[in-house]
Order: C-alpha cells, then structure tokens, then sequence
C-alpha cells in the first residue's frame, strides 16, 4: 500500500514538472492590434422624387421627399436642405420639364415654373430653336427622332426651263441636335415618327440661315451616327450658284458656275 501511495506522489510530481515546464517554453501570444472605429461619413438632406413624375406633369408636395446624402458627393445642380430649407413648398405645383424617375435628385433645370416652357427650358444657352417642314422621306423613313444629331441638306431645283427635272443638293449644316418632332419631345417605344415638323437647335445666325434656305428649296436631315461626340452644330458655307449668259448672235446662252 505504501509503494502504491509513493508511485501516485511521483507520479503527480513528475506531471506537475512537465506542465510547468510546457508553460515555460510555450511561445508568448501575439498582441491583437486595435482596430480603428470606422468614422461616419457626414451627411446631409437632398430633394428627390418620392415618385415617377412624367413630363410635363404638375408636380406636387407628395411627390418630393428629402433624402440623406453624402455631404461631399453633392453636385452643384442638387437642392440641399441646409441651403433651401422651404424648396419642398417652393416647388410644389411647378412642371416637370423631362421625366423623373423615383429616387432621382431634382436638379435646377428639371422643373418649370410655367406649364408652356418645357422647350425653352431644354434649349443651350444662345441658342434657338427653329421649326422646318419635313416628311417621312426628308427624315430618313421616320427614324429620326428627338435628341438625335443631323445633317441639314438643302435642295434646290432648276426653274429656268418648266419641264426640268434637275436639281441640286448640298449639305448647309452638320451636327445639328433635333429638338422635337412635331409636338413630342422625347423618343417613342415604336422608334419611328412620322411628324410633318422637325424643331432643331441652331444659334441665331444658323436661324436666319435655314429659314432662308427653305423659302428657296427644300431642306432634308441626314441621320448622324449616335457614337459620335455632340459638339456644336457647324454651318457649312459655300458660295451660291452663279449664272452667266452668254450671247452669241441671237442666241442666249446661261452657263451655271460652281
């Protein structure tokens, strides 16, 4: 019984030594490095739509709510409510000059005061707009719709003899931004329109310039691809037609020169 009890103490002994000596030489843990409280990004209130609002519709307080947004992602054209306090009553009952989608933040130029001002509004600064007669051959098929960019091309028949059928065309403006056809101003689900007026964008002297043109012949539009950059529309400038006539004897002869 004694030599049990004394094998149990060394035994005992020697496991206390070994554990003893395990927490000696176990490697020290590694310091778990603070990890840094994300800092709130500030924000701030921006006027959306509450709703989808349609061109041309009135738009009221029930349409229009405020919405947190990223004090530092706030373009210009945005309406912050530390700036305009009172622009959700302001704006009630204006016009909603292109459609707004549910979400979309009101820009300075989305709403108009007048219900009759939906194009004036859209019109870049200096320039005009200018309404032509067209049909559907003039504007490729129908296909030509709003926003599209066009050539103007002026055609020009020879009246000096009745039966003549010859005539002459020639490109009078390139890159031009169609505005509306007829009375609508935004692309349709069928991709063709078939309207009997085209309004396009020109600077006053590209006005006089066109509607010179069509008192003298008609005018056509040529469908520009829409990968191409906008730019500004260009007038191209040529010299008229000059006439010469010659006699020789009796005769009278016109020569036309380029």
């Amino acid at each position: 019984m004694l030599r049990l009890i004394i094998v149990l103490i060394a035994l005992s002994a020697g496991g206390g030594a070994a554990w003893i000596a395990a927490q000696q030489t176990a490697p020290a843990p590694e310091p778990v490095a603070d990890v840094p409280t994300p800092v709130a990004a500030e924000m701030t209130a921006v006027l959306v739509a509450a709703r989808d609002v349609s061109h041309g519709a009135r738009v009221t307080t029930g349409a229009l709510r405020w919405q947190q947004w990223p004090a530092d992602a706030v373009p210009a054209a945005f309406i912050e409510r530390t700036a305009r306090p009172d622009a959700l009553t302001e704006l009630a009952g204006q016009f909603a000059i292109r459609p707004i989608l549910a979400g979309e933040p009101i820009a300075g130029r989305a709403l108009s005061p007048q219900p009759n001002g939906f194009l004036a509004a859209t019109l870049v600064p200096g320039k005009r707009a200018v309404a032509i007669q067209v049909d559907a051959q003039s504007t490729a098929g129908g296909f030509i719709l709003p926003n599209d960019r066009v050539d103007v091309l002026h055609t020009v028949r020879d009246t000096r003899e009745r039966d003549s059928t010859e005539a002459q065309s020639r490109t009078i403006f390139r890159n031009v931004r169609v505005l509306a056809i007829d009375q609508t101003t935004e692309d349709t689900d069928s991709g063709t329109m078939l309207g009997k007026t085209a309004t396009l964008e020109l600077t006053e002297a590209q006005v006089e310039a066109v509607t010179a043109a069509g008192s003298t012949g008609t005018l056509s539009l040529s469908l520009r691809p829409r990968e191409e950059l906008p730019g500004e529309a260009s007038m191209e400038i040529q010299d008229a037609p000059k006439t010469i006539r010659v006699r020789r004897g009796t005769a009278i002869e016109e020569i036309v020169i380029n």
